[in-house]
């Protein structure tokens, strides 16, 4: 899944770029609650924007793309890509997928956190 339009990173690159400046980052996880409130954790500090409320939740993410690299995440890259794609087509352009998922994440020896997500509110 390569594509010139799509950046994407791996997870190191983008841990790097966390410990570098965290404040200009932020990760959106696409995946469901159940999964990411579960044994694999999810990447510390990200938003839970399931995948089918990306559409309802675009004015919410392109706010925190003026601000902010966009790092977009799910279990195992697929669905991740598709939503950046989803946003690049809808004139988001600071955003990127992580290469993998969470499971690259994990395998990379990376950090995760668990527990539920907080409740997000769609725009």
């Amino acid at each position: 899944m390569s594509s010139g339009r799509i950046q994407q990173y791996p997870p190191a690159k983008v841990q790097a770029m966390i410990e570098e400046d965290g404040e200009s980052i932020a990760i959106i996880d696409v995946r469901e609650p159940w999964e990411y409130a579960s044994d694999t954790g999810h990447v510390k500090g990200s938003l839970l924007i399931p995948m089918n409320q990306i559409p309802d939740s675009i004015e919410k993410i392109r706010e925190i793309a003026r601000e902010k690299k966009v790092g977009i995440i799910c279990n195992s890259g697929h669905r991740s890509y598709y939503a950046t794609s989803f946003l690049v087509d809808n004139r988001i352009e600071n955003v990127f997928n992580i290469e993998g998922g969470i499971i690259k994440w994990l395998l990379s020896d990376l950090e995760v956190e668990y527990g539920d997500a907080e409740p997000s509110k769609s725009d």
